[in-house]
């Protein structure tokens, strides 16, 4: 179930961040982040662009899950 939020997003920026794995090493990702006017909520997308090793690893990441990639 959705609900309307009657606040708008007041403002946004975007930043490049870096996310260390344990396994699978350094993924970099692009950060856009969303705060409504009082900064009471914030919403954060990380993505990684299309064609690139971190986009690879972030897809294998959503195929393995929680599982253990060493015995």
């Amino acid at each position: 179930m959705l609900v309307a939020c009657a606040q708008e997003v007041a403002q946004r920026y975007d930043d490049c961040r870096t996310i260390l794995h344990p396994d699978l090493g350094r993924i970099d990702v692009d950060a856009q982040v969303l705060f409504t006017e009082n900064r009471a909520q914030t919403l954060v997308v990380l993505t990684t662009r299309p064609g690139t090793e971190s986009h690879s690893k972030l897809e294998l990441l959503s195929v393995l899950g929680q599982q253990q990639l060493t015995p």
